[in-house]
Parts: structure tokens; C-alpha cells; sequence
């Protein structure tokens, strides 16, 4: 195996491996799974880069640090390494609580425990001690001591009735019943909204592209591109709003789009951490007529996120 087909960050001897990233020794069958398979290897380097530069926020006490643990999470389901982005998403809602950032606390907290019940759903072996259950559920008993040392408006009932529930809930952490007071909080979904996302804006493309509407087809088609990028397909990604633009029918309408121009960007940005190619991005995006707020809202997202890994 030659050293362009490995992580930069493996070290190896004889028969011993370490990671200069992580600064620890790794088992062979880590080194098999992930370090030579460079696909995978990226995907690992931005967890890991991400959940360091979290703590290093998090220590100067900047609440960047919350986005930097939650994209850390994400990256670590992207390789289903179901533990570690739970622990990425405990350390998010341990200095949220810390910070008495409730509702965002919040949030990160009903994201880790998605995680849970869908690795526990899938029986990943990962999960097969309690010890990461503990530690997400004396979390939230943190939250819940919180938050009442805070205003008692109903959006901080609502988050005690549903953390009482987690943290009684049994061997898995349960959800109770939506009920109409949450639709005021937001909460961050991590790789399941970006699926979600995917299959949403390709299937809507499809739609614009049968219809003749040329604009939103594309704007569709870039950011169910962009959804598979951050699911840690780039290749997928690419190549999917590649062969869309090529078999439209409006080969050269996707290509002066300004939004088609602009996914590019973030593509070249993410894969060769260009920074170049973020900063024209971040311009051009303000120069697209987004049609739909949430569309401009998802694209924002995406671009932050590429951009906090470009420049961290």
C-alpha cells in the first residue's frame, strides 16, 4: 500500500499503527476499516478535526464551539461510528447547559438521542454497554437542573416533560408525543435531515425538469447534490448533479446558473479545502435569487459547514 493510498495522519511500523491526529495507537482492524480507504479516512480526519476544534472553543468559552461538536457528530455517522458522535453530541449539550443555552441544549440533545435509538434499533454493537447511555441521560439531568434555575416560560416545561421521559424511559431513551408547543424549537437532525433532504430536492428536480422550470430544477438539483456531500458522499454528489445538468434537456441553462456555479464552489471547497473557492462561494451566493427561504436556509447551512471546515 503506497502512501498516497493511506491517511496522511498514519504512522506505521513493523506491525505497530498511530494516528498523528489522534495522538494514540490504533488497532490493525481500525487501520483495515477506515485508514487506507481514503474515502473513509476524510470522513474520519473531519470528525476528529471537528471534535477538537470544538473542546478548543469550548475551552476559550466561545459558543461556535456547539456547531463544531455538532458537525463532528454528523461526520461520525457518516461512518457509523454511532458512539463517538453521541459523545461529540453530549460534550455540545454539556457546555450549551454550562452556558445556560437550554433551548440549544436542547436541541443537541434530542439529536444525540436519535442516535441512540437508531443504533440500539440497529443493534450496533457499539451501544452494547450502558455506559453511553449514563452519560447521555445524566446530560440531560444536567439540563433539567438547568433549566430550572431559569425563566419558567412553556418552552422550557415542554424540554423538562420530554427530558423526564428520556431519562425514565427504560433501557432505550423513549420518545414521548409531540405535542403543538414544540413546533416553536428547532432541532438539528444531523445525517438524518441531510437524507431526508437528499431525496426531497432530487425527486423535486425531477419534478422542475418534466415541468420546464428551469431555475428551480437546478436550484433543486444542486442542493440534493450538496445534501449527498454532507452525508459524506462527495463522488455521489458530484457526479449526480453532473449527470442531472448533462441529461436535463437545459445542459447549458444548469451551466450559467449562478447557483449551479455556486455547488461547484462548495464542492471544490470541501474536497481540496480551498479557500478560494469558499470565499467566491459565500459571494456568489448572495447574488442568487433563492426562491424559497428554506431552500436559502438549507444552502446557508451547507455553506457554513464547508466553510467552518475549510478555515478551522
Amino acid at each position: 500500500m503506497s502512501e498516497e493510498e493511506t491517511c496522511s495522519w498514519l504512522r506505521s511500523e513493523d506491525s505497530s499503527h498511530y494516528c498523528e491526529l489522534r495522538k494514540q495507537a490504533l488497532p490493525k482492524a481500525e487501520v483495515n476499516a477506515k485508514c487506507v480507504m481514503l474515502d473513509r479516512a476524510v470522513i474520519c480526519i473531519d470528525g476528529y478535526s471537528s471534535l477538537f476544534k470544538g473542546k478548543e472553543l469550548a475551552g476559550e468559552n466561545s459558543t461556535e464551539a456547539i456547531l463544531w461538536f455538532i458537525e463532528s457528530a454528523t461526520q461520525f455517522e457518516n461512518l457509523s461510528e454511532t458512539d463517538n458522535a453521541i459523545l461529540a453530541c453530549i460534550q455540545a449539550v454539556e457546555f450549551a447547559t454550562k452556558n445556560g443555552l437550554i433551548e440549544r441544549a436542547y436541541e443537541v440533545f434530542r439529536y444525540g438521542r436519535s442516535v441512540y435509538e437508531k443504533g440500539m434499533a440497529d443493534n450496533d454493537p457499539a451501544l452494547s454497554e450502558p455506559a453511553l447511555r449514563t452519560k447521555l441521560v445524566k446530560a440531560g439531568e444536567k439540563m433539567i437542573a438547568k433549566a430550572r434555575e431559569l425563566s419558567e416560560d412553556d418552552d422550557v416545561r415542554v424540554m423538562q416533560a420530554e427530558l423526564k421521559a428520556a431519562v425514565l424511559g427504560g433501557a432505550a431513551l423513549k420518545k414521548v408525543k409531540k405535542d403543538d408547543t414544540e413546533k416553536k424549537l428547532v432541532v438539528v437532525d444531523g445525517r438524518e435531515l441531510y437524507a431526508k433532504k437528499s431525496k426531497e430536492y432530487k425527486e423535486g428536480a425531477d419534478t422542475f425538469i418534466a415541468s420546464g422550470v428551469v431555475q428551480n430544477a437546478v436550484t433543486f438539483a444542486c442542493l440534493g447534490g450538496l445534501a449527498d456531500l454532507m452525508l459524506g458522499r462527495p463522488k455521489e454528489g458530484i457526479s449526480y448533479l453532473t449527470e442531472t445538468a448533462a441529461n436535463s434537456g437545459f445542459r447549458d441553462r444548469f451551466n450559467e446558473s449562478t447557483c449551479f456555479k455556486w455547488a461547484k464552489l462548495i464542492f471544490r471547497a470541501h474536497v481540496s479545502k480551498n479557500e478560494e473557492a469558499i470565499d467566491e462561494a459565500r459571494k456568489l451566493f448572495l447574488k442568487f435569487p433563492w426562491s424559497f427561504r428554506d431552500d436559502k436556509e438549507f444552502a446557508r447551512r451547507i455553506m457554513d459547514s464547508v466553510y467552518r471546515r475549510v478555515t478551522g
